[in-house]
């Protein structure tokens, strides 16, 4: 029977130079240039996607690095869930650059399938061997945290034990056509990659504790975090890329003597850079109670509570 708790037990965060352990990151100031993913599917997933779109790579190259932290093999009956807010940037573009004028009027079959939003956790579930439910979940900023809200509730409600969620989403150039696509500033930096946390029901094992996902107003956050807090806790506030630096101050000094981590600095601004926030955590991790908040661009919340173990 289940305790109602949920567990992470492996995690893995892919970055948009490919980075994906703590000597890989960097820390960049400007858009990443296009990454080449093909070398690394072959080394991580042991074979070559052939006709895969860049999505599908970031998405198989996470979950597989995922997996392949696991203590365990993981069960068939593992479910899938997968949060993007943009899903086929790339292949939906050059789809339309096909079929419309003055394009030859024709599709590639292989970026006309590409092109479908659940092509990512196909292949997340295909390569995984998995058979249980598979969900793709996208809701602007808000795609991971509600995919990981979705699995964190089904586990607890005893519907299944175990559950890969991810969250994955790709740029594309120019910037300023990108852009046509996410609300960024400026000083922003047009980030990509994905982030994969392995959930359990299982206690024995597990990393890190998931306490919930939850919608939140600015003035509920620290009664929210006192019920998840230990006294001997350490707060860490991880803070998305909605917040801007007066938000992050003011929830930050609203928090028994939080650390501000930002994340963003290594992997830039998308969608779903949650997913990789916290996956990264588990690069060098340390017990504490860690927090992610961000908002949607109608002022909306929400807030992701976990507690990585000694």
């Amino acid at each position: 029977m289940s305790d109602s708790r949920v567990y992470v037990h492996a995690a893995a965060a892919l970055g948009p130079h490919g980075d994906s352990v703590r000597a890989e990151r960097r820390i960049f100031s400007e858009d990443p240039p296009p990454l080449e993913l093909r070398e690394l599917v072959k080394r991580v997933v042991g074979a070559p996607l052939r006709q895969a779109s860049h999505l599908v790579e970031l998405a198989a190259i996470g979950s597989q690095l995922c997996l392949q932290r696991l203590a365990f093999p993981a069960p068939e009956n593992s479910a899938v869930y997968l949060g993007t807010g943009l899903a086929e940037v790339r292949k939906t573009y050059a789809l339309f650059n096909q079929v419309l004028p003055p394009g030859p009027g024709l599709a590639s079959p292989f970026d006309f399938i590409n092109a479908a939003n659940n092509m990512a956790a196909f292949y997340v579930a295909r390569l995984a061997g998995f058979r249980a439910r598979n969900l793709t979940v996208t809701q602007e900023e808000f795609s991971f945290e509600w995919a990981l809200k979705l699995a964190h509730d089904d586990l607890c409600a005893g519907g299944l034990r175990q559950a890969l969620v991810g969250g994955v989403d790709e740029n594309s150039q120019p910037r300023a056509h990108h852009l046509r696509r996410i609300v960024l500033r400026d000083d922003q930096v047009m980030g990509e990659g994905a982030g994969f946390l392995y959930l359990s029901v299982e206690a024995q094992g597990a990393r890190a504790e998931l306490l919930g996902v939850r919608r939140f107003a600015p003035d509920m956050v620290s009664a929210m975090v006192r019920a998840w807090r230990r006294p001997d806790d350490a707060i860490v506030l991880l803070p998305g890329f909605r917040l801007t630096a007066g938000e992050t101050a003011a929830f930050a000094a609203a928090l028994p003597a939080a650390r501000v981590h930002d994340y963003l600095t290594h992997c830039g601004c998308f969608h779903t850079a949650a997913a990789f926030g916290l996956a990264a955590l588990f690069d060098d991790p340390r017990p504490g109670l860690y927090l992610h908040l961000n908002r949607d661009a109608g002022g909306r919340g929400m807030l992701i509570g976990l507690r990585i173990l000694k």
